[in-house]
């Protein structure tokens, strides 16, 4: 945690601590109450307040939090795709199909759920991470493609803002919407739309790439404590997490994992 590392706090920084009497306070740090490089409890600080307590959480504005959260997902995408990361350039790729060609392509997920194919994949991703042990799904990180269009197991940022122009609302916010109302609300039983704060955060990150603006949609997914069945077209699936991947389980399989991984 930042807030337990001398060097993560600065004069002039604003931040919130618990003073000796257990209250909770905000300010500016105007002086470092210690010398000890770490702390488990909070650094402890005054403020211009001449209050004194020990940092619980540092805030940050907009442009420090968007900062902090390209660091992140830059990091994340270095080290490429694994249990708990995933993947996708677009979540409305499949949105603009004809049926003509539809029926000409060789997709599964386009023969069976037509436009709405790119929603069920992100509607997919997510409820393998729930139902497994959480993770970060990142919309708009395409894989690069080598010779004979193989992937090379490279990514680069592509954005979403392009999608923009698709939705009703061609924004962030009606991204978002897009997203809660036709792939949360749409596949997603009650127990967890009703709740999900609990096991879903979504932000959005700007930044510069290759001298473009780029927006990246990241989801935070955290490790469902109920069982997670999707609901498409009238049939119930159940997704897990494995490698790099996001698999269906039926039958003996999926009876063994619930067993187990819902106790």
């Amino acid at each position: 945690m930042d807030n337990q590392y001398l060097k993560n706090i600065k004069k002039g920084m604003r931040v919130e601590i618990l003073t000796k009497q257990n209250k909770i306070a905000r300010g500016i740090v105007d002086d470092l109450a210690t010398r000890d490089p770490f702390n488990l409890y909070g650094i402890t600080v005054r403020l211009k307040t001449g209050e004194i307590g020990k940092v619980q959480k540092i805030i940050l504005d907009d442009g420090e939090k968007n900062k902090k959260n390209i660091e992140a997902i830059e990091n994340l995408i270095k080290n490429g795709e694994n249990l708990h990361i995933e993947f996708k350039s677009s979540c409305l790729w499949s949105l603009n199909f004809s049926d003509q060609e539809i029926k000409q392509t060789k997709s599964y997920d386009l023969h069976t759920f037509k436009q709405k194919a790119s929603k069920v994949i992100i509607a997919r991703s997510i409820a393998a991470f729930l139902n497994s042990d959480g993770g970060n799904l990142i919309i708009g990180v395409k894989e690069k493609k080598g010779e004979n269009d193989k992937m090379i197991h490279d990514f680069e940022i592509v954005g979403i803002q392009d999608e923009f122009k698709k939705l009703k609302d061609p924004n962030i916010d009606g991204y978002k919407r897009m997203i809660m109302d036709e792939i949360l609300r749409s596949y997603f039983p009650s127990k967890i739309y009703n709740h999900l704060n609990d096991y879903i955060s979504m932000d959005f990150v700007e930044f510069n790439s290759n001298g473009e603006n780029k927006i990246l949609c990241f989801l935070k997914i955290k490790k469902s404590d109920i069982k997670v069945f999707l609901d498409l077209t009238g049939r119930k699936i159940f997704m897990i997490r494995t490698d790099t991947e996001s698999r269906i389980l039926e039958g003996e399989e999926l009876v063994d994992y619930c067993m187990k991984r819902f106790r």
